[in-house]
């Protein structure tokens, strides 16, 4: 699969897009079993709402994971991103754990070249 747009990657079972929230690229399953998407890849509107769960990352400024983020017990911390991703904006829900929690209508981001076909391997 590839980059169809300045903003998605086609991937075998839909779309990824880039989460500046996280600093990683979130994945979008479409089709009958996944998310409806109007098929715009400039200006992306996926529903219902998008949510990632798991562990928080440290992920560094070139986009390499470096281990899981701890409390003081030295236990990983607990991870949501949760957005609507409409006409190409990310409104972040009020349950996500990162800095993003709540703001509305940050712009999508382009795909970082950290993320290239030549440098990041896509299934």
């Amino acid at each position: 699969m590839g980059q169809v747009s300045p903003y998605l990657r086609k991937t075998t079972q839909g779309y990824a897009h880039y989460c500046p929230a996280c600093r990683e690229m979130h994945h979008i399953a479409t089709g009958p079993n996944g998310w409806s998407f109007n098929n715009d890849v400039n200006k992306p509107t996926f529903g219902p709402s998008v949510k990632v769960s798991g562990l928080q990352k440290n992920i560094t400024p070139e986009g390499k994971w470096d281990g899981w983020i701890k409390d003081a017990d030295g236990k990983p911390i607990d991870s949501i991103c949760h957005y609507f991703l409409c006409d190409g904006k990310l409104n972040y829900c009020g349950d996500c754990t990162h800095e993003f929690n709540g703001k509305q209508g940050v712009p999508l981001p382009e795909i970082p070249e950290m993320f290239s076909d030549e440098k990041y391997h896509w299934s």
